[in-house]
């Protein structure tokens, strides 16, 4: 238990350390989601939005980073091996599949609450915004890091195979889900009826109807997301494991734990 712990800790030291030399990574955590956050608010506030829906919009962000670190992270942990030609290391060290999986997503966990953290700060100094119920908000940023780990298992399940294609595919796919989720909308506002039923079957969309719950929108069922949120696990380590036994027998992968 013990050395396998300390496997997991070794994936979030590597991605930490690398924040220094690595501009990507570093620009992904301290710019790029103040550019995102300040886009829509500014927007929001220049259309003269009221109060509700500006918060709607911060609570909303504050969960889609959190998918999206998770998911991303676990990818990339991945891919940046092989584009520093040292995967065949880790393929002979005892790191196993899930072991690297939970590693990076601890990392991306980290990130996640670091920009959280930055978001809180920076609109309650501009706009006067606070979480009107913190523990309500962390269930549903639990319930995002699921979600965000699962959509990372099915990406990284993609990278045994695909190797780089598969680092653009976590851009492309997480951004499709969270269109559907409703981030900063009703989905019954903007979608058809009739294609609902499948909408709302999303983890994500019951996640984000919990954060828009606390401003007095959304219609939030935590059973039924808990319920989502094991079937999208389970699936995706299922599907994990078939991509990494798909690329071994197709000799792209050796060994990996």
């Amino acid at each position: 238990m013990i050395d396998s712990l300390v496997r997991m800790y070794s994936q979030v030291y590597k991605n930490v350390h690398s924040l220094k030399r690595n501009t990507f990574r570093l620009a992904d955590v301290l710019i790029w989601p103040m550019i995102f956050l300040f886009t829509l608010t500014f927007f929001a506030t220049y259309m003269g939005s009221d109060t509700v829906y500006l918060n709607m919009i911060i609570l909303g962000m504050m969960g889609w980073r959190m998918i999206y670190f998770l998911n991303l992270e676990m990818v990339s942990t991945f891919v940046e091996e092989y584009w520093s030609k040292s995967l065949a290391h880790l393929l002979i060290s005892p790191v196993s599949r899930l072991e690297l999986a939970i590693g990076s997503a601890a990392s991306g966990l980290l990130k996640g609450v670091f920009v959280i953290f930055t978001y809180v700060v920076f609109t309650g100094m501009l706009y006067g915004f606070a979480i009107p119920d913190w523990g309500m908000f962390a269930v549903a940023m639990f319930f995002m890091a699921v979600i965000g780990f699962s959509m990372g298992l099915v990406t990284l399940g993609l990278g045994y195979y695909w190797k780089e294609e598969a680092f653009n595919i976590a851009f492309i796919w997480p951004d499709v889900i969270v269109l559907l989720s409703g981030v900063y909308f009703t989905v019954e506002s903007v979608y058809p009826e009739s294609i609902l039923p499948l909408i709302n079957a999303l983890p994500s969309t019951q996640a984000f109807n919990l954060l828009k719950s606390m401003v007095g929108i959304g219609h939030p069922d935590i059973p039924y997301l808990a319920l989502l949120c094991g079937i999208w696990l389970i699936a995706a380590y299922l599907f994990n494991g078939f991509m990494y036994e798909k690329a071994r027998r197709a000799g792209k992968l050796t060994r990996l734990g």
